[in-house]
This record gives structure tokens, sequence and C-alpha cells, in this order.
């Protein structure tokens, strides 16, 4: 009796172990952004980016979740329970990042983005654990041409970081899902003294509910359909992003269908977004609440046609700003639209042009149009990225090659209001940013991405009353970012 009670015993751990191991789909954990070849397409798409080529003898330790993700096939989507109860906790696994057709080179840029496809594609019920934090040691050298500047030339130092867990619940019967997504994040920032109310914060947090690879209905705080893509420089939070500026005159910032594109803080999102084809994507996003002293109403569709090698997208948005005391008439009209024409041609290069419009309207507490504060912007840029070991023929026998990005961008933006000036032929306030970079991003293990950014910016300057003459100021920076997936 003991023998047998012995053998049922150790038939059960092995069946549970057994199942465990079939609904991760992976023997080691599976890689957060894993490369293109862990999700297989399905017929009738685009092939699957090959996996990196083989590492040289491994040494006696496991592998990397990323390596072990490339070697493995996307787990199978588990049934929901019929309870509708919570499910196991874990890392998400490949298949939750999609990748209908290739998102671009492995460990880029618009590897990086995944251009309007329903993410995470948990099809489970579980919570999904992920996230990445990244450290920038960065320098910038700023020369200011203003003659009223209290300085002209500076130099600045900065360690800066984010940190970020991503938590995404999920419930799954059959195709219909609902989810939700919190992204808490650790912010580092040596310019600011520490602590500080906003250290800690929060990106994402929204609820969606619809039907797998169909549609859903989102709401909340989250990134709508990104158009304007400025490649592997001109990160968020950074100071090469910021252009070359100084006390008085701030440069106009790039503008690309974005009033409404970042995640909104006081206000909220509602979108509806439609997958027709895998190829085919549409957002149809609404923007309600408050923005300072105004109340916000606004609107931006946008599509997105993806077949890999090419993407195309487009999005147009309006946002109408009103005063909140009902006898103030304060108000701001803004509208805009962008496009942007991207290729991939796998393994060896991505890049893309890009063009945005905005044109704005401000009104005063009586109603009358400010002409100093409505004015129109123009933008576009370029950018490209390549993969080292397909340029450099003589290399190619070298394996830490595949790893090694070279990318660059170059963008323009014109800016110009209507405060006008009769004695100069009735010429505007006129201003440019012109930013461009170059970037060398190195894939350490499979695990950790090293990347060397060196950028210049310059801003001009043409003030139609002032009474000194025109002037620019000047940028050059560089920063060193580590970043971790997870």
């Amino acid at each position: 009796m003991k023998t047998l009670l012995s053998t049922v015993a150790v038939m059960l751990v092995s069946g549970a172990a057994f199942a465990q191991a079939q609904d991760a789909g992976v023997d080691a954990p599976p890689s957060a952004f894993p490369p293109p070849s862990a999700a297989a397409p399905a017929a009738g798409e685009a092939a699957a980016i090959p996996p990196p080529p083989p590492q040289p003898e491994p040494p006696p330790a496991p592998p990397s979740p990323i390596q072990a993700a490339a070697a493995a096939s996307p787990p199978p989507a588990a049934p929901a329970s019929e309870g509708g109860g919570p499910g196991p906790v874990e890392r998400l696994p490949p298949s939750a990042y999609p990748e209908e057709y290739t998102r671009g080179l492995y460990g880029g840029s618009l590897w990086m983005t995944f251009h309007g496809a329903q993410w995470p594609y948990y099809a489970r019920t579980g919570i999904g654990v992920s996230g990445y934090g990244w450290i920038d040691q960065s320098y910038q050298r700023l020369t200011v041409g203003e003659p009223s500047s209290s300085f002209k030339h500076s130099q600045d130092f900065l360690q800066q970081g984010r940190i970020l867990l991503r938590l995404t619940p999920t419930y799954t019967s059959g195709d219909f899902f609902v989810q939700a997504q919190a992204e808490l994040v650790a912010n580092k920032d040596q310019s600011q003294a520490q602590p500080l109310a906003g250290i800690v914060d929060t990106d994402d947090a929204w609820v969606r509910v619809g039907v797998w690879r169909k549609w859903d209905l989102m709401f909340g705080r989250f990134e709508a359909f990104e158009i304007y893509h400025r490649g592997m420089g001109l990160d968020l939070n950074t100071q090469e992003r910021l252009g070359a500026f100084d006390p008085n005159s701030n440069p106009p910032d790039i503008y690309g269908a974005t009033y409404l594109f970042d995640r909104p803080g006081r206000a909220g999102n509602v979108a509806l977004h439609l997958y027709p084809f895998p190829y085919l994507r549409v957002e149809l996003l609404t923007q309600y609440g408050g923005i300072g002293s105004y109340n916000e109403l606004g609107g931006r569709p946008a599509v997105i046609y993806d077949i890999g090698w090419l993407k195309l997208k487009l999005a147009g948005e309006y946002q109408w700003l009103t005063a909140k005391p009902e006898n103030d008439k304060g108000k701001q009209k803004n509208w805009g639209f962008a496009g942007a024409a991207q290729f991939v041609f796998v393994p060896f290069i991505e890049g893309g042009i890009n063009y945005g419009f905005a044109d704005n309207h401000f009104y005063d507490s009586n109603g009358n149009l400010v002409s100093i504060s409505t004015f129109i912007t123009s933008s576009v840029g370029v950018f490209a990225n390549v993969r080292v070991v397909d340029i450099v023929g003589a290399l190619a026998k070298r394996p830490w090659h595949d790893d090694l990005l070279i990318g660059g961008g170059f963008n323009y933006v014109a800016w110009s209001n209507e405060h006008y000036n009769p004695n100069l032929d009735g010429l505007s306030d006129f201003s440019t940013n012109t930013q461009a970079f170059v970037a060398a991003q190195y894939l350490v293990r499979k695990q950790l991405f090293v990347k060397l950014v060196g950028a210049y910016a310059k801003s001009r300057f043409e003030k139609s009353f002032a009474t000194v003459g025109d002037y620019s100021d000047t940028m050059y920076s560089a920063r060193l970012r580590v970043l971790y997936l997870f």
C-alpha cells in the first residue's frame, strides 16, 4: 500500500509540473520583447525574422530569457476558468508581444514599437508582469545667442532614469477578454532635490474590453497610435530631445499629431480600436477632461497599414479647450495632422520619413484672438538604423556584430505666429528648431541594451517687435543609456 501511494504521489507531482511547463511554453522564463522568431506567423502572413545566429559554445549557466524565447514556440492560450477567477501571476510570455508582420530590426527602435497592434496580447486568464529600467549618464553644452541672456555658455552633467513595473490582469473566455493595465514608475532625476512628489508616478492606467484580434474599447490613461517616429535618439525625458533653448526662448517642439498622443494628466482617453485585417489597424480616440484652467474635448482618428517591410501611418486631431468660469470667453482651438512612411528590410536596414502640421488659435477671456499665441507649426524628419554585421562583410564571422546597431536621424521644425509688424513688411515672429543625432547600440548577452547617443541642435529666433537682431542657440550633447527589458 505504501508503495502504491508513493507511486500515485510521484505521478501527480510530475503531471502538475508538466502542465505548468505546457502553460508557460518555454523551459526558461519567457522574454519581454522577444526576438521576432519567437512567434510563428499565421497562414498568409509575412515570414518572421530569423533568430540571431548561434553564439559560441555556451557556458554551463542556463540560457538567458531572450535566448530561451528565441528557441521556443509561443505558449498556447490557456482556457479561462469557468468562474472567471484570477489565474497565475507570470512574466508576460513571448506571445504577448504581437508581431503580425515584422516590427523592425531586432533590438532597433521600430522593434520597440507595436505599430497599433493589440498589446499586450495575453489570451488567457491571469496576471502578466513586465517592465523596463534605464539609467542615463548625459552631458550637455549650451551656447545662448540671445543678447539679454544672463549667460552665454553652460555645461550640464546629469544622471537620470526610470524604472517601470507593468501589471496586466486579464480575463479571457474564448476570444472575449477584459483587461486592465497599471504601470508604476520610479523616477530618478538628479536635477531635482529628492525626495519630491512625483518621483513615484504612473504611466499607463487603463481598462479595456473586446475580442482578440478583432476590436476593443479602451478607457483611461494610455498612449495613442504613434505616427511620428524619431528613431534611436531624441528619447523621451532626455536633454537632446529638448533641443537648444535659453531662459527666455524655447524652440518649437516636433509636432507629429501629438496634442492627443501622450498619456493625459487630468483628462482621460476613450478609444475604439478596430482590426479588420492583420495589416490594417484603426484607432478612434476621444480625450475628455481638463487641462489647467481649461476644460478639454478632443478627437484623434488614426490608421496604420502594416505589411512588415512597409508601414504607412496617418492621424488627424482636433483639440477644443474652453475656460471653466461661465463668464470667461477664453478658449483654444488646436488641430493638426501627421503622416509617416517606414520601411524594414530585415536584417539589413530600417528607416522612415515623417511630416506633421499644426494650427493653433488662442482667444483671451473677452473672446479676442491673441496674435502672439496664435501660430502654425510644421515638422519633417527622417531616421535610419543599420545592423553592422550586414554592412561590414569582412566582420561577418564575428558573432558579436549581430548585436550592434548604428542609427541616425534629422528633424526640422518651423514655427510662426500672427504677431505681424507693419514696419517690417508685415513679418511675424518666426523660429526654427534643427535637431540631428547619431547613435550606436550594443545588446549585451541578449539582455542589456547599451546605447551611446551624440546630438546636435540649433534654434533660430526672429522676433518681429524685438529691439535686438535675430539670434541662434546651439547645443551639443552626449548620452550613455543602459536599458533592461523584462
